[in-house]
C-alpha cells in the first residue's frame, strides 16, 4: 500500500470515530466507575455503558473489567490512556481562547506521587504555596510506586512524581530538585565510631546480630549504597526494610542497626534523641531526588506554573 492510500485509510478510520467516545474513555480511565464517569460528563449511566460497548467494539478489547467495586483497565486500555488523554487535552487547548494564566482563579486537582523521604521538607512548603497563590487547586498525594512510574504518568493517573533518578524514557521529562550527600544514623550505644573503614561500615559493627535499615516502599531493599559496596566486593546485611523513614530514629536508637539516608532527610526526622550522625566511608556521591512528568503535559499552563513553584521551593531548601 502506497503512502497516499495509507493516509486515506487513516482518514476514513478517523472519521468513523466519535470523539465523544474518547471523552467517555478518558473519564472511565480516571474514575474506574461507570456512575462517576457518567456524572463527570453529565451523562446517564446507560449512555456511558452504551459508549463503553462501542469502545470495546472499536478497539476489539474489553478495555475495563469489573473488579470488586470498580473497573480495572486492561493492558490495551492502559496503552491507549496516555495518547487519548493527551489528544483530548490538545483539542481542549486549541478550542479555548488564549488568556493570561492566573493561578488564583484555577480550579483543579493535582496528583503527586512521592515517598515519605520528601514529605517533611518539600510538601509542607508546596501546600503553603498553593494555599497562598492557587487556593482552588487541590492536591492529592499518593505513595510512589517506582516500578509503575512511567505507566502512571502516561495514563494521567499522576501529574508529577518525586523519586530517585531511575530509567529515563523518551516520554518522561526529569530534572533534579537538589543535590545531597549521604549520612549514617547510629544509636548512642552503638560501638561504631569515626573514622569508619568501609569494611566496618558494611558489617555495621562487630556484633553478630548487627545490620542495616533500608527504606524501600516496594520492599526490594537495595540502593546506591549496595551498588558501591558490591563494586568493592562487599555486602551488607539489610536486617530491616521499612516502607518509609518515619520509624528509623526509633529503631536506630533502640538497637545496634544503622541507617544511611540523604542528609536533608535526616534533618527532617523527629525525634532524634539518642541518635548520632556519622559520615559513612563511601565515595562523595550526589544523591538527587528528581521531578518527573510526562511530555504530553509539558506545556500545560498549570503544570508549567506548578513545576516552576516546585523548583523555587527546592532551591530554597
Amino acid at each position: 500500500m502506497d503512502v497516499i492510500a495509507q493516509r486515506n485509510l487513516a482518514e476514513r478510520n478517523l472519521r468513523s470515530v466519535d470523539l465523544n467516545l474518547l471523552v467517555v474513555f478518558d473519564a472511565l480511565m480516571a474514575e474506574r466507575n461507570v456512575t462517576r464517569a457518567a456524572e463527570r460528563n453529565g451523562l446517564s449511566q446507560p449512555a456511558v455503558s452504551k459508549a463503553l460497548n462501542r469502545l470495546r467494539f472499536l478497539f476489539d478489547d474489553p478495555l475495563f473489567v469489573r473488579r470488586d467495586r470498580g473497573m480495572e483497565p486492561t493492558a490495551r486500555a492502559r496503552e491507549l490512556a496516555g495518547p487519548i488523554h493527551g489528544a483530548l487535552a490538545d483539542i481542549s487547548r486549541t478550542l479555548t481562547l488564549p488568556a493570561a494564566f492566573e493561578p488564583s482563579t484555577v480550579k483543579a486537582t493535582i496528583k503527586i506521587a512521592t515517598i515519605d523521604l520528601y514529605h517533611t521538607k518539600l510538601l509542607p512548603s508546596l501546600v503553603q504555596h498553593l494555599r497562598q497563590h492557587a487556593p482552588y487547586v487541590d492536591l492529592q498525594v499518593r505513595a510512589n510506586d517506582c516500578s509503575h512510574l512511567h505507566e502512571q504518568l502516561a495514563a494521567g493517573e499522576i501529574d508529577i512524581a518525586f523519586a530517585p533518578l531511575g530509567t529515563k524514557t523518551a516520554e518522561l521529562c526529569a530534572e533534579p530538585l537538589w543535590n545531597d550527600r549521604l549520612v549514617t544514623l547510629v544509636g548512642n550505644n552503638n560501638p561504631l565510631r569515626e573514622p569508619l573503614t568501609i569494611e566496618t561500615y558494611a558489617a555495621a559493627a562487630h556484633l553478630v546480630d548487627a545490620g542495616h535499615v533500608q527504606v524501600s516502599p516496594d520492599g526490594v531493599g537495595t540502593s546506591i549504597v549496595d551498588a558501591i559496596l558490591t563494586a568493592r566486593g562487599l555486602r551488607r546485611r539489610i536486617a530491616l526494610v521499612l516502607p518509609n523513614a518515619a520509624g528509623i530514629p526509633f529503631v536506630v536508637a533502640a538497637t545496634d542497626l544503622i541507617a544511611t539516608l540523604p542528609n536533608r532527610i535526616v534533618k527532617g526526622l523527629l525525634p532524634m534523641a539518642n541518635v548520632r550522625i556519622l559520615t559513612p566511608p563511601l565515595p562523595d556521591v550526589q544523591v538527587s531526588p528528581h521531578m518527573f512528568w510526562h511530555r504530553r503535559i509539558h506545556a500545560d499552563p498549570l503544570q508549567v506554573w506548578l513545576r516552576a513553584a516546585i523548583r523555587d521551593i527546592a532551591a530554597g531548601m
